[in-house]
C-alpha cells in the first residue's frame, strides 16, 4: 500500500493526538481542527479536501467513520499499525513532519 506524504501526515498527527479506536472517537470538525488540517494543505499544497481525503483513508480501513458517514473519525487498528511501523522505520517521522508544517 502506497500512500501520500500529507496522507502520512494525518494518520501521524491523529497519532499524536490520540485520535485512537472507540476511544478516539471523535467528530470530524474536530479532528480537522487537532490536526491542524489547514497547516498540513498548505505545507503540502493539497487541492483535495480533509473529507475526500478521509474517505479514502477510510476505504483503506487506516481510518474509521464507525458506519457513521464520516460524521467521526479514528484511526483504526490497520492505521495504528501503520503508523507504528511508520515510526519503527522513520524515527524522526515526527520531527521532519513539524519541520515541515513550519515552513
Amino acid at each position: 500500500m502506497s500512500l501520500q506524504d500529507y496522507e502520512i501526515a494525518i494518520l501521524l498527527k491523529m497519532y499524536d493526538e490520540r485520535i485512537i479506536g472507540k476511544s478516539g472517537y471523535t467528530n470530524i470538525q474536530k479532528v480537522r481542527s487537532k490536526i491542524h488540517w489547514q497547516k498540513i494543505a498548505t505545507a503540502y499544497k493539497i487541492k483535495k479536501s480533509f473529507d475526500e481525503i478521509a474517505r479514502k483513508l477510510v476505504k483503506r480501513k487506516l481510518l474509521s467513520d464507525d458506519g457513521k458517514s464520516m460524521a467521526v473519525l479514528y484511526l483504526d487498528k490497520f492505521g495504528v499499525d501503520f503508523v507504528v511501523a511508520y515510526l519503527d522505520q522513520n524515527h524522526n517521522a515526527f520531527n521532519d513532519l513539524e519541520s515541515k508544517l513550519a515552513e
